[in-house]
């Protein structure tokens, strides 16, 4: 398929509609907000917008208008940072392109593997002239068929994927002229920005990566709860059987590709923390209010399917048990940084890392500009070496994979025989 590249119409800075009062200039990022800096997190959408208008310009200055006025209680995203924890909300805005292709949205999205989605992702901050302390850019690029792709890139120490769907759920409903709400920025309150945290730095990982989507639909999902189910695992859900069993076929993969013996492996599950704290914290609670449990295996028993579904629920059953008390700020943040941190931050060269975030259940697909729901969204980016992102599929009923491995170990992963009898590659 010959690919068809995006032409660039305009790029300019969207700010907030009113300025931010000079009592909320000062925006502090939590101690969990420092602990993700350094990388963006890059989102796309598609839609056909068969429901909406059809013109070009009429769209654009849409968009513009509603994000410049969603900024006004999303102050933060149109700030600067100026230190490890701090943010001046500034209002120097958020970066904005414009774009235009000659295809179609259906057919793209018939054959996008053959395509590149960061054709229709803003380019990296710090290109183009963009203000590299930038914390939002965003490509609209508009189809020669009315379809819309919006991709963006979301600074992570201002925002986690809940955060980031609650922002873009109120744009959407300000383009449609009903009513966002304001954010909650009380974060350091729960979580104190600490000056001795050093900020990471992204820095791309070595060797070759490659990234492949999986796709799990309701009937190969359901027949993975029943297997976890015949062995004893209750109740199992979708995030927790699809984990399972792309960690076991990946540690398999890199077991083959090195030294033919399985390794001691982490496995991470990124957790929202909004309604397990107790009090809870509230529903627009911007920031990054994630925290992780993790598993470890080094044995072959352990790395059976039904032992690792069961290894993943009773780990979140008592990291959630652990959280879900009145704590004292000291008490939660001591907690927190308990050995299974301590798991994550080693850096063990004898032992492989795996991390798994979910954007399952998280409203993604309610971003509604009035155009109708997204026909697709997707994670988009080359991802991090071993970092799986599972997302709900459109119906709702299924779940998608994004899966980054070695490229040795993808192409041993991904012809798994045990895998695709669950999923199918896409």
């Amino acid at each position: 398929m010959e690919t068809m590249k995006p032409e660039i119409i305009a790029r300019e800075t969207i700010k907030p509609s009113s300025p931010t009062p000079h009592s909320k200039r000062i925006y502090k990022l939590s101690l969990l907000d420092q602990l993700t800096a350094g990388s963006y997190v890059p989102i796309i959408f598609f839609y056909q917008n068969k429901e909406g208008n059809n013109n070009n310009s009429v769209i654009s200055s849409g968009l513009k208008k509603s994000l410049s006025e969603t900024l006004t209680h999303y102050y933060p995203l149109a700030g600067r940072i100026i230190d490890g924890a701090t943010i001046e909300c500034n209002d120097e805005g958020a970066c904005f392109t414009e774009a235009r292709v000659t295809s179609h949205v259906e057919e793209f999205l018939k054959h996008h593997e053959d395509w590149n989605l960061e054709l229709f992702m803003p380019e990296e901050i710090g290109r183009k002239g963009w203000d590299k302390r930038s914390l939002l850019i965003i490509q609209v690029t508009l189809f020669i068929c009315g379809g819309i792709a919006i991709g963006m890139r979301i600074a992570h120490e201002v925002a986690d994927i809940a955060a980031i769907s609650a922002f873009l759920n109120d744009w959407a409903a300000t383009m449609t002229h009903k009513s966002g709400k304001e954010i909650s920025a009380e974060l350091t309150r729960f979580f104190p920005p600490s000056d001795s945290v050093s900020m990471p730095q992204a820095l791309p990982d070595k060797g070759n990566l490659m990234r492949k989507r999986f796709i799990f639909d309701s009937i190969k999902l359901d027949k993975l709860k029943a297997r976890a189910t015949r062995s004893g695992v209750g109740n199992p859900t979708g995030v927790e059987v699809v984990a399972a069993l792309i960690y076991r076929c990946a540690v398999a993969a890199e077991s083959k590709v090195t030294s033919g013996f399985l390794k001691p492996s982490t496995f991470t599950q990124i957790v929202n923390l909004r309604k397990r704290i107790i009090p809870r914290l509230p529903e627009k609670s911007f920031g990054n209010i994630t925290w992780f449990y993790a598993i470890q295996t080094a044995e072959e028993s352990e790395m059976e399917f039904p032992a690792l579904v069961g290894q993943l629920k009773a780990g979140l059953a008592d990291f959630c048990d652990s959280i879900g008390k009145n704590l004292t700020r000291q008490e939660l943040i001591q907690l927190l940084f308990r050995k299974d941190a301590k798991a994550h931050f080693n850096d063990d060269q004898h032992v492989n890392k795996y991390i798994c975030t979910s954007w399952c259940r998280s409203s993604l697909y309610e971003v509604n500009f009035g155009w109708g729901k997204p026909i697709w969204l997707g994670h988009a980016g080359s991802g991090s070496k071993n970092l799986i992102c599972l997302n709900d599929t459109r119906e709702g009923n299924g779940i998608e994979a994004f899966v980054t491995l070695e490229q040795q170990e993808m192409a041993l992963f991904e012809r798994d025989e045990e895998l695709l009898q669950f999923c199918y590659l896409h």
